[in-house]
């Protein structure tokens, strides 16, 4: 895929090297808010974004189904619509979450898209048509299974067999491990926002996630130093290019056995550490004698 630069367009297909947790995030989203920055400005930057790839990587689509639940996620996916709506587009929201409990920015986005005409129904079991649909059900405060309305809406999405944009993350998926929580939408992009949240690049996550674009919101710098991530990306990009893709039906025994010998009594760290650097690096089995 070709790269691109956040100058260019406001979102990137090459992730910032470090990883971050959803509580992370959360801080570096009130960090920027306490500096200046509205609330609703970094959601209108979003959905932005997100709707800036939906015309690149679908340049024929015309008609868009979002799913908008409760939250910023929701409200993401109503600006979405919005704008979707604004550049003549066909769009229809179905509601997960009643709009009228929707709070603070969530609800304002909801205002703006229905004042901008963007047609607000609720979501019902069925049938979803469109060319692309947009998943905004559900984002990273996510605590144990889906269940509801919003496992029946990620089941409609995933079983619609169409082209999905994920807003921020799939939505049933852990911000912080990457395993799906009980049911997650199977996104062909996801785009997310301000950090990477590092359950977005677990081995299981790939399944969900599809390609993956960053967009940073233009959050200062000097907001990002205050916090810590949790880890760094190891893999240069340059490096990354080179390593063929893995079917995602893959097992072990496609990729190898690598077998370590070695350690005396007492003097078997050597001998560990490469058996897990060979683990780690992508050998199918490791084993150690």
């Amino acid at each position: 895929m070709t790269s691109l630069t956040e100058s260019a367009v406001p979102y990137t297909a090459n992730l910032p090297t470090a990883l971050h947790s959803a509580a992370n995030v959360r801080e570096l989203d009130r960090l920027t808010i306490a500096s200046g920055v509205p609330g609703f400005v970094l959601m209108t930057r979003a959905a932005e974004a997100a709707f800036a790839l939906l015309q690149a990587r679908w340049p024929m689509a015309r008609r868009c189904v979002v799913l908008c639940g409760s939250g910023n996620n929701g409200g993401d996916g109503y600006v979405v619509a919005r704008l979707a709506r604004q550049a003549g587009w066909q769009v229809s929201v179905l509601a997960v979450t009643a709009p009228e409990r929707l709070q603070g920015d969530a609800h304002k986005a909801w205002v703006s898209a229905r004042e901008s005409g963007v047609e607000v129904r609720p979501f019902s079991i069925g049938p979803l048509e469109a060319d692309v649909i947009v998943d905004a059900v559900l984002g990273t405060g996510l605590q144990g299974d889906v269940r509801g309305d919003a496992r029946a809406a990620i089941e409609a999405i995933n079983a619609a067999q169409l082209p999905v944009l994920a807003i921020d993350i799939p939505s049933g998926l852990c911000a912080d491990t990457g395993n799906t929580l009980g049911v997650a939408v199977n996104a062909t992009v996801t785009v997310t926002f301000i950090g990477l949240k590092i359950g977005l690049v677990q081995s299981m996550a790939r399944c969900c996630t599809g390609e993956l674009f960053f967009a940073g919101l233009n959050v200062p710098e000097n907001i990002h130093n205050q916090v810590p991530p949790l880890a760094h990306h190891v893999v240069p990009a340059n490096v990354q290019a080179g390593l063929t893709l893995r079917p995602r039906d893959a097992h072990k025994g496609h990729f190898g056995h690598v077998l370590v010998i070695g350690g005396d009594l007492g003097m078997g760290g050597a001998t560990l550490m490469a058996a897990e650097a060979a683990a780690r690096v992508g050998a199918g089995l490791t084993s150690v004698a």
